[in-house]
């Protein structure tokens, strides 16, 4: 396993544990984030804990496996394809998705960081 590829484990199992806070470690702070299904890009760390905040609040998870995870590099950037298979459940239902979560990382710095993230929902049942 690589160091990018432990970095985006360890960063899902943050957020997958209620460790909020600690995603500020894993996000550059001017990141970029196209959430699904919107045009309107969440700019900034703040915002996009935020998001995952949200999420934690106002779904019950039952299920989240990452499948499969491919690294693209150039230098010191890293394009990160990670697959997963999610079961949750919000107000409005209870949902099974299988989607891609894309990354672009930059390891110029001590620790790498993302600078740019956004979701693709590859299959999903209601």
């Amino acid at each position: 396993m690589t160091n990018i590829e432990q970095f985006i484990r360890d960063l899902n199992q943050a957020w997958l544990d209620g460790r909020y806070d600690d995603l500020y470690d894993y996000y550059d702070p001017a990141v970029v984030m196209l959430p699904p299904g919107s045009d309107t890009p969440v700019v900034g760390i703040g915002p996009l804990v935020e998001s995952y905040r949200q999420f934690g609040s106002s779904a019950t998870l039952h299920k989240f496996d990452i499948t499969e995870i491919t690294l693209y590099s150039w230098n010191n950037l890293t394009m990160c394809h990670l697959k997963f298979e999610v079961d949750y459940e919000i107000e409005s239902g209870r949902f099974r998705e299988e989607g891609l979560d894309i990354y672009a990382i930059n390891s110029s710095g001590i620790k790498p960081k993302v600078v740019w993230r956004t979701q693709l929902a590859l299959q999903a049942n209601v």
